[in-house]
């Protein structure tokens, strides 16, 4: 299997970890501009906003499905071999694609199958290294701590970075401002090298040992089967920043104005999640939780039936609060469960799995944009945007069934006691 971790003889390497933070952070501002403010170049060229609305779809279906090809791929190079130059590799790759962009900017228009492509290859390799590379370095009981503080400071970047870009892209072209980010991308090449990992000994890569292996606890397998679909429903979560996107343009039609709402939903996000991790535990919190699930579905039916610039606020301010909510809890839960049942040995699969999951899920939701594109319905464009709000809060009910189910009244540490405690009873037996 997959690196094996020994909790007795491993060792905090604290300056890998904070230059891998620095790293992924800096990566948040190439993807930023690779995502969002490409995705408002292209409507630049768009003859009319049904026509960008395809195109976002096309690019988007060619991103997610390269991905989880490129992901599977590498992350057998990753289980096997020193996986920094995989994840190094992933930056440079993110790199040329910056620089496609510097060049052909204004042919980007034509060429969205190829530019989707790159920027899912990038993506594939760059998280099948990173994915495995954070679980190993955090341990269970920091966890939590570093996605909240991971998600905070991301959403920093997203409050000051989308006005930096927006209001530069005003100003100047989105190739000069290419050339920017590419400074960021060499950046994040030099930082790369304070990363350090250590080759796995006697590993091999393998779904099917893996699938094996969980079933050999009930409950770990129980807990893990249920993980793996809430991911694929969350996976149709990632399309609600495009469409949000495509009002913003619709409503304001400048980069600067979809910067500077962008930092406005990420404050709320910022002060939610702190909020949250300060005043609720888990298999404390459901009633809050389906508070967090209601909201931003009344807010998305508000804004579908009367459409105006005050609605999309509104809605978005709720979106907002509910994303970083659901979304640090699930990541928490994502990247704790093998160290809860003392499966290290999985960690480069259960990635990959929850990749394939997520992509699926993504290449569906875009495929139903690109027909809303054909269709041409305003109606319908909002009828599936108030959709896939319900498909959020869907994810942020499965957390409350899944917190109820495997973590009643306790706390997580009593609970990954026990399953710790009964997984090891039974090798024993």
């Amino acid at each position: 299997m997959a690196f094996q971790y020994n909790i007795k003889t491993s060792k905090k390497d604290t300056c890998s970890s904070v230059c891998l933070f620095i790293d992924h952070k800096l990566a948040a501002v190439v993807k930023l501009f690779l995502s969002t403010f490409l995705v408002a170049y292209i409507f630049s060229f768009s003859g009319n906003i049904y026509q960008y609305i395809f195109n976002v779809g096309l690019y988007e279906i060619a991103t997610y499905m390269t991905v989880p090809i490129v992901y599977y791929f590498t992350a057998y190079l990753v289980d096997k071999s020193n996986r920094v130059w995989i994840y190094r590799a992933g930056l440079v790759l993110r790199t040329l694609l910056v620089v496609f962009a510097i060049f052909y900017g204004h042919d980007i228009s034509k060429l969205i199958l190829l530019a989707g492509f790159l920027n899912g290859f990038s993506e594939g390799v760059y998280y099948s290294a990173y994915n495995t590379i954070t679980q190993e370095m955090v341990s269970r009981k920091s966890m939590k701590s570093y996605m909240v503080f991971g998600n905070v400071v991301g959403k920093l970047v997203d409050v000051i970075f989308p006005i930096v870009l927006g209001a530069l892209i005003e100003v100047s072209t989105f190739a000069q401002v290419a050339i920017y980010v590419f400074v960021l991308c060499l950046i994040q090449l030099g930082v790369s090298f304070g990363v350090r990992s250590k080759k796995p000994q006697n590993s091999f890569f393998s779904l099917k040992q893996y699938f094996k292996d969980l079933k050999q606890n009930e409950i770990v397998f129980k807990k893990m089967k249920m993980i793996y679909w809430i991911s694929f429903i969350y996976g149709f979560t990632t399309i609600i920043t495009t469409l949000v996107n495509v009002c913003i343009m619709m409503e304001f039609g400048s980069n600067i104005s979809l910067g500077i709402f962008t930092s406005i939903f990420a404050g709320v996000s910022i002060l939610t999640i702190l909020i949250v991790n300060k005043f609720t535990k888990v298999g404390k919190r459901q009633v809050f939780l389906f508070f967090v699930a209601l909201i931003p579905v009344i807010f998305a039916v508000l804004f579908a039936v009367m459409p105006s610039v005050y609605t999309l606020i509104l809605y978005n301010l709720g979106n907002s609060a509910g994303w970083i909510i659901y979304r640090t809890i699930f990541d928490v839960h994502r990247n704790t469960n093998l160290k809860e049942s003392g499966l290290y040995g999985g960690i480069t699969e259960h990635q990959t799995f929850m990749e394939f999951m997520f992509n699926a899920a993504r290449v569906i939701s875009y495929a139903l944009m690109m027909l809303l594109g054909i269709w041409q319905s305003l109606i319908a464009f909002k009828v599936f945007l108030v959709v896939m709000i319900c498909m959020a809060s869907l994810v942020v009910l499965l957390l409350i069934v899944y917190e109820r189910k495997f973590f009643p009244n306790i706390s997580e540490e009593e609970k990954s006691y026990r399953i710790i405690k009964n997984c090891l009873l039974k090798d024993k037996s």
